[in-house]
């Protein structure tokens, strides 16, 4: 019965799945892979795009309470596992439930994808953006889950693969500054990009900037630091930042 259930899930997940891709394969195709995405010399952020930003937040905050849920779902029932004195039959029971939990979380998940990308789509963000703005943005809360959650796997947000396209965007920021008329003014950045990207392409688990963000960058997020806050969400944290499924074939 539990095969026959996993097969029929994946089967339903199918066109979702070529979905969410075709989607994404629109944004790379308009704006580039995430990678080639290049920050402004200080780092800062424009008001325009921090308000397009906010406005994909909205959309996708929608999808907070439902994986806030399965999350707090997958918790219990770890604990309930590890706990000795809990009659078999309840362990048991509680094991079906996150079974179907389970195979519920991937059609929630195709959902946040697909919200995500069609609201940049709208906002003409790619996801290089998207992602760059989100780390700054959202540096504390998730220096706090790191902080909280070091040695715990499926706590962690940001992974090695995102700490390299993370140092890669950082590089083209470096090399935007090295190329430009103004390279000299902005040596201090330059020397500050230099170690980020030594710390973030070390092996550690690392955050930009983890004890302050440069001067301008923080001076282009304060202003809208309120609605930032306000729509960030631990639940779909977990997956912000989870890296596109590589060799994907849409022809198939």
């Amino acid at each position: 019965m539990i095969l026959v259930a996993i097969i029929v899930a994946a089967i339903r997940l199918y066109q979702p799945i070529r979905e969410a891709k075709r989607t994404e394969q629109t944004l790379n195709d308009r704006y580039g892979e995430s990678i080639s995405f290049v920050p402004s010399p200080d780092g800062s952020v424009p008001p325009e795009r921090i308000e397009a930003f906010l406005r994909v937040r909205d959309e996708i905050f929608k999808h907070c309470t439902e994986f806030q849920g399965r999350i707090s779902d997958f918790r219990r029932l770890e604990s309930l596992e590890q706990d000795e004195s809990q009659p078999k039959a309840i362990v048991a029971w509680n094991s079906i439930s996150g079974l179907k939990n389970l195979l519920q979380f991937g059609p929630a998940f195709l959902r946040f994808m697909e919200t995500r990308n069609r609201a940049l789509l709208q906002e003409e963000m790619g996801l290089g953006e998207y992602f760059y703005i989100y780390v700054l943005a959202y540096t504390d809360q998730l220096r706090h889950a790191k902080d909280t959650f070091p040695a715990e796997l499926d706590e962690v947000h940001i992974g090695p693969r995102a700490q390299k396209e993370l140092a890669e965007i950082l590089g083209n920021q470096l090399d935007r500054i090295m190329s430009g008329p103004d390279g000299p003014a902005n040596e201090e950045m330059a020397d500050s990009l230099r170690d980020q990207i030594a710390l973030l392409s070390d092996g550690r688990q690392y955050l930009p900037w983890e004890s302050g963000l440069p001067p301008a960058i923080a001076a282009s997020l304060e202003p809208y630091a309120e609605p930032l806050a306000r729509r960030y969400c631990e639940g779909i944290a977990k997956i912000e930042l989870m890296q596109k499924n590589k060799g994907f074939n849409l022809e198939n």
